[in-house]
């Protein structure tokens, strides 16, 4: 923006000077003037082009930068004064009786290197970038940068027009020019918020966020940052390899090869990295990485981590031991007593038997939330699996028919179909002896597994909290079976659903199908013994 305006006034100047020395009789006046007045041509091109840098690598022209582009106009400036050796000015450059500058086309060597060498060479670099930015941007952008190319493509139009001598001597279609493009540019304005407000909010928002943000060239070097990598990481860091910085402060991988351990000063961060490729132009193209601090993350997933480990232990052995030895007295009471006390002891053998199996799956909570991937294979494996790990005694049956199909799934899904089948036979009661069905049904793209058992269904409490994801003191389940159902499904991209009817409960649980050639087995029929 303050080149544009930088432009536009120089603009203004140059039509001012223009009609002032062209209405001015005095000679060393009109000269005096247009030593400002040609100054202001080369001074319009560097603005041009100093706006075109700007806007499209979107930061600012370091001040050196812009005095080194002003410089040359400077010398000319002074140099125009004395014009030592016509550098300037030639013999012909005077001004007549009637009070008009006669200047030659050309004029002296630094006259002719600044104006139209120097000039014509920024302009020319000004509309390259502009055409550049308009054919590798679209939306927005792209409009925006149209609008610069037609003010731009209207002022080097009558340039080229003053230069081809298609207009009066005295009279500067340029000048004019500048106040149309003035215009245009403030409709711009108002119509895109040309250069008022996304720029701004990309640079500022770049700045702000509280990720850490390198912007990586093809050769692996840093060539920006924004202010908190550059807190982070220092401020010198750019022009260094990327490898480099990273390897100087951060002294290991935490976990995935996506978590960065860093530490400084007796600090340790734990960030998570990001990388995007960008191009910009043809054939190049760079990174941008971001580091995102996940410190108070990952210190929550230890202490989870711990937790698991300690209630895995806990309920493995200190529990299940115990309740081992409650449930072995109570059966020496049991024996060795009668009536009241033995119908005690009785109960108590049978809830000390019921909390140990509870310990027990308790215990395999750490087997489910060990492994964070999934695995490919038939699903026949977990079922036949699962059918080692249950004992049935007849008339109570369960029969399957399974499809032979392929499926990626948690790696202990067994533990889930075992923990359906065992749910069902040991909440089964009624006068029917259990009768529990294993199947499949097959679509294009999916497998359902199906339990279904004909007992008195599956309490309505217990289904509620599954679909809550949360136990509370007054909406709880009986135990926690079939939080391990839900966690291993959950984890094999599946859904967990249920029906009861009158005749029973029906589990489903539909699972993402592999590609393979699609064979149906028979079904078994054959009761586990």
């Amino acid at each position: 923006m303050l080149w544009f305006i930088l432009s536009m006034a120089t603009g203004g100047a140059w039509a001012f000077l223009f009609a002032t020395f062209t209405l001015v009789s005095d000679p060393g006046l009109t000269l005096a003037l247009a030593n400002f007045f040609w100054v202001m041509i080369p001074t319009a091109a560097v603005t041009m082009f100093l706006l075109a840098y700007e806007f499209v690598f979107k930061h600012n022209v370091s001040r050196r930068v812009a005095v080194a582009s002003f410089l040359p106009i400077l010398v000319l400036f002074v140099v125009s004064w004395f014009n030592p050796d016509n550098l300037v000015y030639t013999p012909e450059y005077h001004v007549g009786p009637n009070g008009y500058l006669h200047a030659p086309d050309l004029g002296g060597p630094l006259k002719i290197f600044v104006t139209k060498i120097y000039g014509y060479l920024l302009v020319f670099l000004a509309a390259g970038m502009f055409v550049g930015e308009a054919l590798r941007t679209n939306g927005t952008h792209r409009r925006q940068t149209l609008y610069l190319l037609v003010i731009f493509s209207m002022l080097v139009l009558s340039t080229v027009v003053k230069v081809a001598e298609l207009v009066p001597v005295y009279f500067d279609l340029t000048s004019v020019v500048y106040s149309f493009s003035g215009v245009f540019f403030a409709f711009s304005i108002s119509k895109n918020g040309f250069m008022k407000f996304v720029p701004v909010a990309r640079e500022q928002t770049f700045q702000e966020v509280s990720d850490a943000i390198f912007v990586i060239n093809p050769e692996g070097n840093i060539v920006d940052v924004n202010d908190a990598a550059g807190q982070l990481f220092g401020a010198g860091i750019i022009g260094q390899q990327i490898d480099a910085v990273l390897s100087e402060h951060v002294t290991s991988t935490g976990g995935a090869a996506s978590t960065l351990e860093f530490r400084r000063n007796d600090e340790t961060r734990f960030f998570s990295v990001q990388t995007s490729t960008i191009a910009y132009g043809r054939g190049l193209e760079g990174e941008i990485m971001v580091l995102s601090d996940i410190t108070a993350l990952k210190k929550r997933e230890n202490e989870l981590d711990l937790l698991k480990q300690i209630l895995s232990r806990v309920f493995r052995h200190n529990i299940r031991n115990d309740l081992n030895v409650i449930s072995g007295y109570a059966q020496i009471i049991e024996d060795a007593s009668s009536g009241d006390i033995a119908e005690w002891a009785e109960r108590i053998n049978d809830r000390s038997t019921k909390i140990v199996k509870q310990a027990e799956k308790a215990g395999k909570i750490e087997s489910v939330f060990s492994y964070d991937e999934t695995v490919q294979r038939p699903l026949r494996e977990d079922i036949e699996k699962a059918r080692e790990g249950y004992q049935v005694t007849p008339p109570a049956a369960v029969s399957f028919d399974i499809d032979d199909v392929e499926v990626e799934v948690h790696p202990r899904f067994d533990l889930a179909v075992l923990e359906l089948i065992d749910n069902a036979l040991t909440h089964h009661h009624g006068s029917e002896p259990a009768d529990i069905v294993v199947s499949t049904e097959l679509t294009d793209t999916s497998v359902t597994l199906v339990v279904e058992d004909n007992g008195p269904g599956l309490p309505s409490v217990e289904v509620s909290v599954l679909k809550a994801q949360e136990e509370t003191d007054l909406q709880h389940g009986s135990g926690i079976g079939l939080w391990l159902v839900h966690w291993i499904v959950a984890r094999s991209n599946g859904e967990l659903t249920t029906e009861v009817t009158e005749s029973g409960t029906k589990i489903k649980i539909p699972l993402p199908r592999l590609p393979q050639n699609q064979t149906t087995s028979e079904a078994d029929g054959v009761p586990a013994q």
